[in-house]
C-alpha cells in the first residue's frame, strides 16, 4: 500500500511539473555568433524552425534528437535542437512542428556584455561600510552601514574594539567572512591572472571606474582591504565578523547592535595567505607599493601557519554557544595549507613554499573535485599547473595536466547523461548547486586552454546555457537577466528596499533536493526529481538565496565567454614563426602610449595594423620596407577610441603575427 501510494505520488508530481514546465529552453541572454547554439524542450515534437522576429522569415531548420525519454534529474523526456551553423545576426524565435514557440532571443557577438557586467556589479552592491550613491547605484542607493565593525568575541579571549570596516556582505545576509570570501576573491583574481584582455574593462560604473585599473581587480581590493583588517599582529587571521544572530530584513544601514570578530582560524589564515599573494601578482603593475603590504601580509599569515602543527582552533571553527551565524565548518586545513604555499611560490618563487607544495600536493590526490569553500585544493593544482616560475617542477605539471584533463572528461560524461548537459548527476543537487555547476564550467575553461579540447569549451558553455533558462524552469537563476528570472531572492536589500525587482546580477543558489528550509519542505518531497526542487520565494534560503562565491564562478565564465570569440583576430597565432617574430607591447595594460617591437630575419615588406576584438581593422600603424632585424616604434592609441582590448598584427608577405593590448584610458 505505501509503495502504491508512493508510485501515484510520483505520476501526480511529475504530471503536475509536465504541466507547468512543458516549454521550450533557451539561453534567455541569447547566443554568440560563433559559438554552438542548443535549446531543450520536453514537447513531442519532431523538427524546428530558427524565424527571424521582425520578418517572419525562418533562417535555419532541423531536427530534434531525444536526449533521454525519462531524464533522472527532471522526470523529462528531453529533446534537444542544435542551431549552431547559424551564425548570422538578429532577433530569433524556435517554432516547432507543433507550432509551439520559444521566448525572442537575440543572436550577436554581444550578447553575454550584459551578463558579464551584471554579475560583476553585484559585488559593488554587496559592500559594506560605504554609502551606495546614485550615480553608481541609481534606485539602489543606499545609505552607509556597520561602521563600528567589530568589536572581539569573548570567544578570542581578547576584548575592546578592532577596527574591520568594509569588505563585502557575504550573502542575503550581513556577515562577513573570511573562509567564503577567499574562494570568491580567488575565483575573480583567476579570471584577471589568466585571461587580463577577457577582463580589463574600466567602465563598470562603480567609484573606481576609470581610474586605469579594470574593474574587476578595483572591486577585489575592496574586499583585500578588509581582508586586512582581519590580521593580528601575530600573523594570524579572524574567522568572521557577525553579529551572534542572523538580522532581521532590514536595510543594511538599519541593522543595530553589536558585531563581534570571531577566533583566529588556520583555515581563514590560509585563505588570506593564497589570496593576497595572488592579489600581489596582479596588482603589483598597477600600485607595486600596496600590492608589497599584501605579499608581506601573506608572509606573515604564513610564519604564523607553519608554525602550527594541527588545525586551529582544534578540531575546526565552530561557533560558540550563543551564535548562530555561517560557521563555515571545515575539520581539516590541510589544504588551505597546499594552496597559500602554491601561491607564494608562485608570488615569489621561493624554494621553501615550492618544496612545501611538491612533497604534499598528491597527499589527498589530483584533480578528483571541484572547487569549494571548504575544499580549495584544486585551486592549489591550478596555481601551479598555469605557473610561470622556471624552477616549477615540469613532471608534476604535466601530471597535473593529465589529472585536469581526466577529471573534466568525467564531468564531460555526466554532462552527456544529462538532459540538458548539466554537469552534475542526481544526488549532487546540494544547497549551492548553481555554483558547483559554474565552476564546473571554470575547470572546463582552464583545460581547454591547455589542451584546446572543444568538448570541454562547449560543455562550459552548456553550464552558462543551464544559469540562463536552458533548464527545467524556464527561468534564468540570475536576477534581471533573462526574460524570467528570480524576483523574491533571499537576499535582504532585494527585499526590504521596497523595489520591485531585485538587486540586479545576483545568481541564487538553485535547485537543492536535500530539501535543506522549511519552504522546500512545504512544496516538494523525497519523490520530486532533484532538478525540480527550487522555488522562487524570499524564504528558500536553501534554493533562492544568493552569494558572493556562486557570483563569482558566473563573473568568470560570463566574461570568459563575452570575449572569447572564434573568427577575431587571435592572439600569438604564429604563420611563419621562422621569419619574424613579433613582441608583446609595453607597457600592457597602457594608457597613452606603448611600444611594439618585432624582430625579422630577414628584409621586406611589412605591414603593422590595429583591430578591435571583433577583428575589424582600425588603422595602419606603420607600412613600408623594412630591413632584417629589431625595429621599435612608440605608438600612440588617440583620444578617439575608448579603453577596451585591441589586437595588433604583423604582415609579412602571405605570414602574420598579432597580440593583444589593453588600452585603458
Amino acid at each position: 500500500m505505501n509503495q502504491l501510494t508512493s508510485k501515484l505520488s510520483l505520476i501526480i508530481l511529475l504530471s503536475f511539473f509536465t504541466n507547468i514546465y512543458s516549454q521550450i529552453f533557451i539561453n534567455q541572454e541569447g547566443y554568440k555568433t560563433d559559438l554552438p547554439k542548443i535549446f531543450y524542450t520536453n514537447l513531442a515534437a519532431n523538427n524546428f524552425d530558427v524565424v527571424e522576429v521582425e520578418t517572419g522569415i525562418t533562417f535555419y531548420n532541423g531536427n530534434l534528437q531525444l536526449i533521454n525519454s525519462n531524464d533522472p534529474a527532471t522526470g523529462m523526456a528531453v529533446r534537444k535542437g542544435d542551431f549552431s551553423s547559424l551564425n548570422r545576426n538578429g532577433n530569433y524565435f524556435i517554432r516547432l512542428n507543433t507550432n509551439d514557440t520559444s521566448y525572442h532571443f537575440s543572436i550577436n557577438d554581444r550578447v553575454f556584455d550584459n551578463l558579464y557586467f551584471k554579475s560583476l556589479k553585484s559585488f559593488y552592491f554587496q559592500r559594506c561600510g560605504s554609502q551606495l550613491f546614485y550615480t553608481h547605484a541609481g534606485q539602489y542607493q543606499r545609505n552607509i552601514c556597520h561602521t563600528g565593525d567589530a568589536f572581539f568575541h569573548a570567544s578570542t579571549g581578547q576584548s575592546g574594539f578592532k577596527f574591520s570596516r568594509g569588505g563585502w556582505h557575504d550573502a542575503g545576509d550581513f556577515g562577513k567572512y573570511i573562509v567564503n570570501a577567499g574562494i570568491s576573491i580567488a575565483t575573480l583574481l583567476m579570471a584577471y591572472e589568466y585571461y587580463p584582455a577577457f577582463f580589463a574593462d574600466d567602465n563598470l560604473n562603480i567609484p573606481e571606474s576609470g581610474n586605469g585599473i579594470p574593474d574587476i581587480l578595483d572591486e577585489a581590493k575592496y574586499e583585500i582591504q578588509w581582508f586586512l583588517t582581519m590580521q593580528d599582529t601575530d600573523g594570524a587571521v579572524y574567522f568572521k565578523v557577525t553579529k551572534e544572530q542572523f538580522e532581521p530584513f532590514v536595510m543594511p544601514s538599519q541593522d543595530s547592535g553589536m558585531r563581534y570578530i570571531y577566533q583566529k582560524s588556520s583555515t581563514a589564515t590560509g585563505d588570506f595567505i593564497a589570496v593576497l599573494a595572488r592579489f600581489y601578482r596582479v596588482y603589483k603593475n598597477f600600485d607595486p607599493a600596496f600590492a608589497n603590504n599584501c605579499l608581506t601580509a601573506a608572509i606573515n599569515a604564513w610564519n604564523w601557519l607553519s608554525n602550527q602543527i594541527s588545525i586551529v582552533p582544534p578540531g575546526g571553527f565552530h561557533n560558540p554557544p550563543g551564535t548562530s551565524t555561517g560557521e563555515y565548518g571545515d575539520n581539516t586545513d590541510s589544504d588551505e595549507r597546499l594552496w597559500a604555499a602554491a601561491e607564494l611560490f608562485e608570488a615569489t618563487g621561493e624554494q621553501s613554499y615550492k618544496d612545501y607544495y611538491e612533497f604534499n600536493y598528491n597527499t589527498s590526490g589530483l584533480f578528483n573535485s571541484t572547487m569549494g569553500w571548504q575544499n580549495v585544493r584544486s585551486l592549489a593544482h591550478i596555481t601551479y599547473l598555469f605557473s610561470n616560475q622556471q624552477n616549477a617542477n615540469s613532471t608534476i605539471k604535466s601530471e597535473l595536466q593529465t589529472s585536469l584533463n581526466s577529471y573534466c572528461s568525467g564531468l564531460l560524461t555526466k554532462v552527456n547523461a544529462n538532459g540538458f548537459g548539466v554537469s552534475i548527476n542526481p544526488g549532487e543537487y546540494y544547497w549551492g548547486s548553481n555554483s558547483q555547476i559554474l565552476n564546473n564550467a571554470v575547470l572546463f575553461i582552464l583545460s581547454h586552454t591547455k589542451n584546446n579540447n572543444p568538448e570541454f569549451l562547449s560543455a562550459a558553455l552548456k553550464q552558462m546555457n543551464y544559469t540562463l533558462g536552458a533548464n527545467a524552469h524556464n527561468i534564468s537563476f540570475v536576477t534581471a537577466c533573462g526574460k524570467t528570472y528570480p524576483m523574491h531572492p533571499h537576499h535582504r536589500p532585494s527585499e526590504a528596499d521596497g523595489i520591485v525587482e531585485p538587486i540586479p546580477g545576483l545568481i541564487v543558489g538553485g535547485p537543492n533536493q536535500y530539501l535543506n528550509d522549511p519552504v522546500l519542505q512545504q512544496h516538494f518531497n523525497q519523490n520530486t526529481p532533484p532538478a525540480l526542487c527550487y522555488i522562487d520565494d524570499v524564504g528558500s534560503y536553501a534554493s533562492n538565496e544568493v552569494a558572493i562565491n556562486w557570483n563569482a564562478p558566473l563573473v568568470f565564465v560570463s566574461g570568459y565567454f563575452k570575449s572569447f570569440s572564434t573568427t577575431s583576430v587571435d592572439e600569438d597565432k604564429e604563420y611563419s614563426p621562422q621569419g619574424f617574430f613579433l613582441e608583446q607591447n609595453f607597457p600592457n595594460p597602457f594608457n597613452s602610449s606603448t611600444r611594439i617591437q618585432w624582430i625579422s630575419n630577414s628584409s621586406g615588406f611589412q605591414k603593422l595594423q590595429l583591430f578591435d576584438s571583433l577583428g575589424r581593422e582600425l588603422k595602419t600603424i606603420a607600412e613600408g620596407f623594412f630591413p632584417a632585424g629589431l625595429h621599435s616604434l612608440s605608438f600612440t592609441m588617440g583620444n578617439e577610441l575608448p579603453s577596451g582590448i585591441y589586437c595588433y598584427r604583423l604582415t609579412n608577405g602571405n605570414s602574420f603575427q598579432s597580440k593583444k593590448m589593453i588600452y585603458l584610458k
